[in-house]
């Protein structure tokens, strides 16, 4: 019946505007409103048909049991869909002969329901089969018309053989005028169906080839794409694109190769208007004087489309220019939509594509510094490696410098005291044994002689100095410093030493420190004490012992004339002060002396418990060394 037959493949056919199965459903649903309309004009009407109103319901309910078995089959077999539906139209053709035989033949009023049948197959299905179906509807009308006049048929009622001619003509008149009527608007209308249809199909290919060169990496081909795709279903002769990602706008793709060599820049005002506007811009020719860009881009151009190249966001892209040419038909409103479309699937793939090199090109940026990041990342590790390996060299000679000082101090603190040691062997030994036996022939010779009073002075002058060796030799190596401990031997000083002031000794220490510290504490107490006694002319004195940061801190207070520290560490014959701080200092704490004229003095100073000192053996041969000065000492007090 005209109709064209399914594809077997996926791929849509552009010509295939509906498909077997929809035409067969609508067909369907225009039968049972035939059938209804016989069934009510019957019911109303009942002289109307020749035969009974149930024979006809039957009649009309075979009919539509069969149309709808013939659409099952056509939705469930596509191969003989197309036989099946052309059978339902031919049987569409029998059953409308059957209502006209009994409803009255050339004057029956429902053989108006030929002229709706024939209308509503040519709008539906095409024109081809509309013209098809006419010839088929008006055979059988003839047909019937001879059956009446034959009395094969029986009428409801008749005619006059004229009328009836008459009245047969005029109807098969109706048929073929509103067939072909029904006819040239379905072929305009398929045509126009069809041409939108392909040129979606056109516009799904363009999007194909533009996704294959995006992902091919040819970017610069989407408005060369763009332009073959538009000259390839718009039928236009010439165009150019210009787009930018931003600035100048740029021209990315022309038709044609040998294009000028010098173009004009800036904005014309024609494609300021396209933008303006964002909707095609169509003019008759471009005027060289006021658009000279796209004067000099299409020479001599007649019937020009200006589009503008914009995203959703109105984030504009470009322009499009395109020459329909002078023997091109007139354009379509839906054609200008149309190029519309691909206008915008293309703007929508040139700015991703934009995007993606930006991207890139960011991406390679970041690379790049990554690159260079590691690069001083490794020259820093390599400066880290090497200050550390220095800086270890620093520490390990620190070290070093710092157990050398240990050393140092060490033997200085022990030379000094071997020194008192043996200033204490010397006297004792000497002048202290000499003294005893002056002392004691002085005895003898008073016990003799009585009335000699200079030999009484002579004895307490002797004794006097022996008790002042005596102190000497405790000052010089006090036993009770290594019996009892830092704090009772600064008191048994302070207690041996002829002062004039109150003092107090504040021991708040939890254990002893070191012999070596202790040493060092106890001298710098000595000095302090001996400067305090020759020169403030204090009334109070305290010293304060404490623990204190891991270490001994040891406080001395006088509320005498006070000084100025600067002054006098730099004067001469004031050598003890800065020999204290050196003697701190060498072993690793802090000696701080504060004093003001009239003010009194304070002097701190704080030495670490153990000062990590080479005592072993040093203080081995120490210890024996003082043994016998220890017994000595013991023996003169």
């Amino acid at each position: 019946m005209g109709l064209r037959r399914a594809r077997a493949s996926s791929s849509p056919d552009p010509s295939e505007l509906l498909s077997i199965s929809d035409r067969a459903k609508h067909l369907v649903e225009l039968r049972v409103g035939l059938s209804v309309v016989v069934i009510g004009a019957t019911a109303i009407w009942p002289e109307l048909a020749s035969v009974s109103l149930g024979w006809l319901s039957v009649t009309t309910g075979a009919y539509l049991c069969a149309q709808i078995g013939l659409l099952a089959i056509i939705r469930r077999e596509r191969r003989i869909a197309l036989p099946a539906l052309q059978a339902g139209l031919l049987l569409d053709g029998i059953f409308l002969a059957t209502v006209v035989a009994n409803t009255g033949g050339a004057s029956s009023p429902l053989r108006i329901l030929l002229y709706v049948h024939v209308v509503g197959v040519t709008l539906l299905c095409s024109y081809r089969t509309g013209l098809k179906l006419a010839l088929w509807n008006t055979l059988l009308f003839l047909l019937v018309i001879q059956a009446i006049d034959a009395d094969i048929v029986p009428a409801a009622w008749r005619q006059g053989a004229g009328g009836s001619d008459s009245e047969a003509a005029l109807t098969v008149v109706v048929i073929w005028f509103l067939a072909l009527g029904a006819a040239a608007f379905s072929a305009a209308s398929e045509r126009q169906l069809r041409r939108q249809r392909a040129d979606l199909a056109d516009l799904s290919a363009m999007v194909t080839r533009i996704d294959g060169s995006v992902t091919s990496g040819e970017n610069r081909g989407i408005p060369n794409i763009l332009l073959d795709q538009l000259c390839r279903t718009f039928g236009f002769v010439r165009g150019v694109v210009l787009a930018s990602p931003e600035g100048e706008l740029e021209l990315v793709a022309a038709t044609e190769a040998d294009g000028p060599t010098v173009l004009a820049e800036g904005m014309d005002p024609l494609m300021t208007r396209a933008w303006a506007k964002r909707a095609p811009q169509l003019v008759r020719e471009i005027d060289p004087s006021t658009d000279p860009r796209l004067a000099s881009l299409l020479p001599a151009a007649r019937d020009v489309m200006v589009v503008p190249l914009f995203l959703v966001g109105g984030h504009r892209l470009g322009i499009v220019v395109i020459e329909r040419g002078r023997s091109a038909a007139l354009m379509h409103r839906w054609e200008v939509d149309m190029v519309g479309q691909f206008t915008a699937h293309a703007a929508l793939a040139l700015y991703n594509t934009w995007l993606t090199d930006e991207k890139q090109e960011q991406l390679e940026t970041i690379r790049g510094l990554e690159k260079r990041l590691r690069a001083h990342n490794a020259e820093l590790e390599v400066m880290v490696d090497e200050r550390t390996e220095e800086l270890r060299r620093v520490i390990n000679d620190l070290e070093e410098t710092d157990r050398q000082r240990r050393r140092l101090l060490h033997h200085v603190v022990r030379v000094a005291e071997d020194e008192r040691l043996r200033i204490a062997h010397d006297v004792h030994d000497d002048p202290v044994q000499k003294l005893a036996v002056v002392k004691m022939r002085l005895e003898m010779l008073a016990a003799k002689h009585p009335e000699l009073s200079e030999i009484v002075d002579a004895r307490e002058t002797v004794s006097s100095t022996i008790r002042s060796m005596r102190r000497m030799l405790f000052d010089l190596s006090p036993p009770i410093l290594d019996e009892e401990g830092l704090g009772p031997a600064l008191e048994y000083f302070l207690e041996s030493s002829p002062v004039s002031y109150r003092w107090s000794v504040e021991d708040d220490l939890d254990a002893q420190p070191s012999t070596q510290t202790r040493l060092i504490l106890y001298r710098t107490a000595q000095e302090a004490l001996t400067n305090t006694r020759k020169h403030a002319n204090a009334g109070n004195v305290r010293v304060t012992l404490k623990q204190r940061d891991g270490g001994v801190w040891m406080e001395i207070e006088d509320d005498g004339d006070g000084f100025e520290p600067q002054k006098a560490i730099a004067a001469p014959g004031h050598l003890g002060l800065a020999a204290m701080r050196e003697r701190a200092e060498m072993a690793g704490g802090s000696c701080t002396l504060r004093s003001l004229p009239g003010a009194g003095t304070s002097l701190e100073v704080w030495l670490p418990s153990d000062p990590q000192a080479p005592e072993s053996a040093d203080q081995t041969d120490e210890a024996d060394a003082r043994e016998p000065v220890l017994a000595l000492q013991k023996r003169i007090a």
